[in-house]
């Protein structure tokens, strides 16, 4: 037995699990306290469960994990209550049939939009402002240190809900196109990105990407968004990808941030390898974890430079990318003006 098990052996087996990871170092300290209060039946079980961790005989790394997590969850003494109560609305395995696939979790995030924009859109957050904003501009570094965000970049915010991502690109990039399902989450990002005026905030029926032109974007972000389309039905996950090809620019890229819940990175690499194929795009990245403050797996699928753009009429034009130095360069010529024409709601 390690010094990890025996140290677990007397908390309750629900809670172990997310224990176990945080003490190996496999999820940050929020991530596995909002599994951990998750799990809990009441506020004060889960600090009878890191009570319950015999800590004599773990490393020092482990008990500043163990402490790092107490301190958080004292931190944070609403923060059961907020997680309860988004999960009591939208539980990873709660859609009742596909066929309702959009639909269904438009209604569920309309009421999440109510309860905590901030939880409902990152749960790891738990409900705390100034973490999501800790979390969201780890993420925009991600994006940067990868070369695919600067000042003359398009980018399509796919499944933006209260907008925190687009509010954050916003001025490090051209245009910011958010769509989602939720008109309360489309609500919620026109009140966070209120003034700003590169971003364009559309509702869409979650089908497809029928709202945005072809070859319009240079990078489609999808943090968090794939796994509803998963669980909706693969082809739906599917649609979207083949969607997310077209109406990228000629080496732009896709970038998932969690491509489902299910656990599974083989199947997730393997289901992504097979839409790539078949949507003309590479595979340049698969299954990283490149977040301090979040466990999300990123995949990155590159369109072609040489690819062309079809508008189903002939047209096979190219539209050429921008270089990578625009990253350091001015803004287009012409006024600023979001990527789509104009704003439009059901």
């Amino acid at each position: 037995m390690t010094a990890v098990a025996a140290a677990l052996a007397d908390v309750a087996e629900r809670f172990r699990e997310p224990l176990r990871a945080l003490l190996t170092g496999e999820i940050p300290t929020n991530v596995a306290l909002m599994r951990v209060l998750a799990e809990a039946e009441h506020p004060g079980e889960a600090g009878r469960a890191l009570a319950g961790i015999a800590s004599a005989g773990l490393g020092r790394a482990e008990r500043e994990r163990l402490n790092t997590l107490g301190d958080m969850l004292r931190a944070h003494p609403d923060a059961w209550r907020t997680i309860r109560a988004v999960l009591a609305e939208a539980r990873h395995d709660s859609i009742r049939d596909p066929a309702q696939d959009a639909g269904f979790w438009a209604e569920t995030f309309d009421r999440v939009a109510r309860l905590s924009p901030t939880a409902g859109v990152a749960l790891y957050s738990l409900g705390d402002a100034a973490l999501l904003a800790r979390i969201t501009a780890e993420a925009v570094g991600v994006l940067h240190g990868w070369g695919l965000i600067g000042p003359r970049r398009d980018v399509l915010d796919l499944g933006c809900g209260a907008g925190r991502m687009a509010a954050a690109l916003a001025p490090l990039v051209h245009t910011v196109t958010g769509i989602d399902v939720s008109a309360g989450m489309i609500g919620a990002a026109r009140h966070a990105c209120a003034g700003l005026p590169n971003v364009t905030l559309e509702i869409t029926d979650g089908r497809d990407l029928a709202i945005c032109p072809d070859g319009a974007f240079d990078l489609v972000l999808a943090l968090d968004s794939f796994p509803y389309l998963v669980l909706a039905g693969g082809a739906l996950a599917e649609r979207h990808v083949e969607e997310a090809a077209r109406v990228l620019r000629p080496g732009g890229t896709l970038a998932i941030l969690n491509y489902s819940y299910r656990g599974d990175l083989d199947a997730d690499h393997g289901d992504l390898a097979r839409h790539a194929a078949r949507c003309g795009l590479t595979l340049e990245e698969a299954g990283t974890r490149p977040f301090t403050l979040w466990d999300g797996v990123a995949f990155r699928l590159r369109k072609p430079p040489d690819a062309c753009g079809g508008n189903g009429d002939g047209d096979t034009s190219v539209i050429p990318v921008h270089p990578s130095e625009d990253d350091h360069g001015g803004e287009r010529q012409g006024d600023l003006q979001p990527a789509l024409p104009a704003r439009r709601t059901r």
